[in-house]
């Protein structure tokens, strides 16, 4: 007898074990999991619990830990603690599956308590938000998917959010939801909220007792069903029968807590809810256009990702078994659960997990892992270097030629400083995004940049691990160096110590203390693998090299990385800089990149005959006159990486890229470009090293500040020309055999000023609140930040002659005039004139034209004159800043000029020839629609018309300031010389000529009172961002130009 107990004992032993066994020899599997549970009020889990037991039950490790998954740690979201909480963002890991589990979120009154009532208490996290979104949206790829449940499109997520959730998903929310309770009694589950909203919608008491549905509408609006209003089924879920077998599942298993009514909107049904009503059930529901069957499972596939919704809270279970290592415990529940209308346990067992399985099993992208491109030699890493004059990246374990595709960035947004940088991730990710959409490959920063800068890099190439934004780190020196002296003990202290705290943060291994005017903070973010080179310097003022070189003559530099031994004393402590990089990098983190000296051609080392003067003296030029030579500089047998030039090279500065009779030879595929030929003859003479043009670029805009052959202009050209000759000139950088170009710049910066426009921005420290559309340098870039102009006018001036109404309003760039006249007339017979009183009533021309004898209401500044063929603003003699002249006097001749600053000044070539100066064209104002920043006027049913605030001598609109200045000048005065003016408004008036006789005034007879318009100053700017028509340009030529 005990041997036969012996041997049931042993069978029984065995087969217990047989599960454990089995799941011990099962293989492990793994993967990177994102949990994403902002609903943890309290340390039971349930609402993600469910699904890690089913990941450790399959056997599926955490891939980033290597280990099973901790329900109590591998997730994203809310932490709560005894004394408080802790928050963890989504960290971009290239996640294998996303599982959205839960966005409801926590509230005072839940946090670590059960919150019995139910009552509705303040927010303290909650919500999918767009940075949330975003990092989700990036990884919606190569086939991977997302499960989203109950809740994830509701509050607190914003409706912007819901919006893309829902079109990721493929349906649209009813605005409903609704929760199965097994007892409708008052204080018993439902909440207090909801009964207090029933009692106040119906006026009437809650006295619903015994099982029932309450739906509650995103209005608050409350439908109750208790058990007068269904058959005994209640709700269940009812699986097409395609999909029944497909997902293992047990069909019409009873659902009994929350759900959503959505409707399909591009997605599939796999499964319905169904509540099984009778006919007064469904009287009750149709009066809100609600259905008795709707979604419970959708899906989703498109050609890059697959997605899966659940609409109702499926994976919340409070208890789940504490072992998960045995095989078959899943399919042992499936068996023995007993369908109930009291427990969410056979729903788990019966449909959740066996559905899920299949889910899980059908994840494709396990094992792709985002690789660390990074080569070893002699105890270095490296991820780019220069190799026979190329630039190689090192991806996929081999080296490849790789030819830049680059956009400077800078980041002083509007009202801002440079200094003033984003300090959220968000906003550099949606600026990465743009630049990665337009097919470029890197970016270039000056400076130290805010950490959330790095961290968004990080974030956005672990989201593009295929597609990353390579990133050029330039180090830029101290600007006015003590003496005009790089070698100054002080500043070669200060340059060292910023060499030493860039390259720590790129590796994100330091926390700068705070300091004025540069960048500081904790820096985590490591993104030296992304690096492909460090840049040293900045365009170095010719005073300054040559005070340098004269205070240290003989001055040389040796090191094991660059040197410069036969060079000038600027080379040589550019030597010694670039030297102590490497040095660095190399010491502290086993690491190199190439490293490059920082010019332009005011430096380069050919001699410009055009550069020159009637006095035959060239040391007296600005450009042209001092030499930095790369060719003086060598490298130490320990620079791995190696090193380069990287240049600022504009078509249109300095004058000699205009005025270089050999440069015209230089021919492309549409005829002439100077450009070209400046390229060729550098390189030809750059030797021992490869060259980057580190900037080149076009501005729009309304103002030109150096006039190109080539119609390449530095300022002025529409959006369509200036992406056009961005890759125009990128054409003839590759075809001249540099590294790559670097387009200039991502964004305008109002914050940038140029030579014509400093002097009359006044007071200096306010031209960051307003944007002068006439300086080039605020409009370099492909993204705009813009004007927006007022959609009512802040003044009407109307009369009953041929002008019939003049609209008035501005903005922060503009004044605007919408002029409605008589669509009898003709204009090629006809010439409107609009005089401009810009201040002090008692000053300016009382006339319109020197023949005309009416006279205006008041001394204008300034007249627009329209006709057929063009529109001009024309500008009071005494108030032409083209003539140097700032100070409006009272006249009546009405004579008016045209403003025409000096742009490109006269000069002597070294072989005596006189080049004439140039002046631009600052009162044509140039026809077509507002939707090219380069456009001054356009006519459809109206005259529309907007005029720069610079041209109407306005030097800063936000606090009213004009110029006045009775001074003598003969040249463009410094910042904040001038005098200035406060204005109490513009006076509008005008009249229309035919043949040189008047056909009208404006106003007339009919206008008594004289109407100033005065505009509403402003402390911070009002503006929008648009991508230039020259974006899809580049875009599209990018991605047909290979590395």
């Amino acid at each position: 007898m005990k041997k036969y107990t012996y041997v049931l004992l042993s069978i029984i032993i065995i087969l217990v074990s047989v599960p454990f066994v089995k799941y011990q020899l099962k293989e492990t599997s793994y993967l990177n999991v994102w949990i994403i549970d902002k609903t943890v009020p309290t340390n039971d889990f349930r609402e993600h619990k469910g699904f890690v037991w089913l990941l450790n039950n399959m056997k599926i490790k955490n891939k980033l830990t290597m280990k099973y998954f901790d329900y109590t740690k591998d997730y994203f979201g809310f932490y709560p603690k005894k004394d408080g909480y802790d928050i963890f963002d989504i960290k971009a890991n290239n996640p294998d599956f996303i599982y959205i589990a839960d966005t409801y979120g926590v509230y005072t009154d839940d946090l670590n308590k059960q919150n019995i009532e139910g009552s509705k208490s303040n927010l303290i996290y909650g919500g999918l938000n767009e940075e949330e979104l975003y990092k989700i949206k990036s990884y919606l790829n190569n086939g991977r998917t997302i499960i989203a449940e109950f809740n994830t499109i509701q509050y607190p997520t914003s409706e912007k959010v819901r919006n893309e959730l829902e079109g990721i998903f493929g349906f649209k929310w009813r605005g409903w939801i609704g929760r199965y309770f097994t007892d409708l009694s008052k204080d018993v589950e439902v909440p207090t909220w909801v009964v207090k909203a029933y009692e106040e919608q119906y006026k009437a008491k809650w006295e619903f007792k015994g099982n029932g549905f309450v739906y509650i509408s995103k209005n608050n609006e409350i439908l109750v069903l208790d058990k007068n209003d269904f058959k005994s089924k209640k709700m269940y879920i009812d699986f097409k029968d395609e999909y029944e077998n497909e997902y293992n599942v047990v069909d019409k298993v009873n659902y009994n807590y929350w759900f959503e009514v959505n409707e399909v909107n591009g997605a599939e049904v796999l499964a319905d809810f169904k509540i099984d009503l009778n006919e007064e059930g469904l009287k009750k529901i149709s009066k809100y256009g609600l259905r008795e069957s709707f979604p419970a499972v959708l899906t989703k596939n498109t050609d890059d990702y697959k997605s899966y919704y659940f609409a109702g809270d499926f994976v919340d279970i409070k208890n789940v078994p504490i072992i998960y290592q045995m095989v078959g415990y899943d399919k042992f529940m499936k068996l023995i659960s007993r369908n109930t209308d009291t427990s969410q346990g056979p729903f788990f067992w019966k449909v959740y997990v066996p559905m899920m399985k299949k889910i899980i099993a059908d994840v494709e992208s396990m094992k792709n892992s985002n690789k660390n491109d990074v080569y070893k030699t002699n105890g270095v890493q490296l991820v780019s270097r220069i190799k026979d004059n190329k630039l190689e990246i090192y991806k996929n374990g081999s080296w490849n030629e790789f030819f830049i595709k680059g956009v400077n960035m800078g980041f002083a947004t509007p009202g801002k400083w440079f200094t003033q940088m984003p300090e959220t991730e968000i906003e550099y990710l949606k600026w990465f995004d743009l630049i990665g959409k337009m097919n470029a490959n890197t970016i270039r920063v000056y400076t130290l940049i805010h950490p959330s800068f790095y961290k968004a890099l990080k974030t956005y190439n672990e989201l593009h691990p295929d597609n990353p934004l390579y990133l050029i780190q330039e180090i830029w020196p101290d600007e006015n160096p003590k003496d005009h002296n790089y070698l100054d003990k002080e500043n070669l202290e200060s340059f060292i110590k910023e060499i030493e705290y860039v390259i720590d943060a790129v590796h994100g291994n330091v926390k700068i203390p705070e300091r004025r005017g540069k960048s500081y903070g904790d820096y985590k973010a490591d993104v030296s693998k992304w690096t492909i080179a460090y840049l040293v310097g900045r365009e170095l003022e010719p005073e300054e090299v040559k005070s340098t070189n004269e205070k240290n003559k003989g001055y040389r530099y040796t090191g094991n990385y660059v040197s410069s031994i036969s060079g000038e004393a600027t080379e040589a402590w550019l030597a010694r800089s670039c030297d102590y990089v490497v040095k660095y990098e190399d010491s502290k983190y086993k690491m190199q990149h190439p490293v490059a000296i920082v010019s332009w051609p005011t430096l380069d080392p050919i001699v410009h005959r055009s550069e020159f003067n009637e006095w035959g003296k060239k040391e007296i030029e600005y450009n042209d006159s001092v030499v930095v030579d790369i060719n003086k500089f060598d490298l130490g047998n320990e620079n791995l990486a190696g090193f380069f030039g990287a240049y600022h090279i504009y078509p249109n500065y300095p004058d000699f890229m205009n005025n270089e009779e050999q440069y015209k030879e230089y021919k492309d595929e549409k005829g002439r470009l100077m450009y070209g030929g400046y390229l060729k003859e550098f390189i030809a003479q750059h030797k021992k090293f490869p060259a980057l043009v580190a900037e080149f670029g076009l501005a729009t805009g309304m103002g030109n500040a150096h006039s190109n052959p080539d119609g390449l202009n530095h300022g002025g050209v529409d959006e369509v020309m200036q992406g056009e000759g961005i890759v125009r000139m990128m054409s003839a950088i590759k075809k001249e055999g540099y590294m790559g170009g670097i387009i200039f710049e991502w964004m305008d910066e109002w914050a940038k000023k140029t030579w014509i426009t400093e002097p009359f921005m006044i007071p200096y420290e306010r031209h960051v609140l307003w944007h002068n559309v006439i300086d080039p340098e605020q409009n370099y870039g492909i993204l705009s930040y813009e004007s927006v102009k007022p959609e009512k006018p802040d003044m009407i001036l109307e009369d009953d002659g041929i002008i019939k109404k003049i609209e008035i309003s501005s903005d922060i760039s503009y004044l605007y005039l919408d002029i409605e006249y008589d669509k009898t007339i003709d204009l090629k017979d006809k010439e409107i004139i609009i005089g401009i009183d810009t201040y002090d009533r008692e000053r300016g021309d009382f006339k319109y034209n020197p023949d005309i004898n009416i006279n205006a209401p008041s001394g204008m500044e300034f007249v627009l004159k329209i006709n057929s063929e063009y529109a001009k603003i024309l500008a009071h003699p005494d108030y032409n800043i083209g003539d140097m002249k700032f100070s409006s006097k009272k006249t009546n001749s009405g004579i008016y000029k045209e403003i025409r600053p000096l742009i490109n000044k006269s000069r002597v070539t070294m072989d005596g020839k006189r080049i004439l100066e140039l002046r631009q064209d600052g009162s044509t104002l140039k026809k077509g629609d507002f939707s090219d920043s380069s456009n001054g006027y356009y006519i459809d049913s109206k005259i529309h018309v907007r005029i720069p605030w610079g041209r109407l001598n306005v030097t800063d609109p936000s606090s009213h300031k004009v110029l006045d200045d009775k001074g003598l000048f003969t040249t463009y005065p410094g910042r904040d010389v001038l005098q200035v003016a406060t204005t109490d408004g513009f006076v509008i008036s005008g009249i229309v000529l035919s043949n040189g006789k008047v056909e009208d005034v404006f106003p007339g007879e009919k206008s008594i009172e004289q109407k100033i318009y005065k505009w509403n100053g402003w402390e911070e700017p009002i503006y929008r961002e648009r991508l230039k028509k020259s974006y899809e340009i580049i875009k599209t030529y990018f991605k047909g130009l290979r590395y």
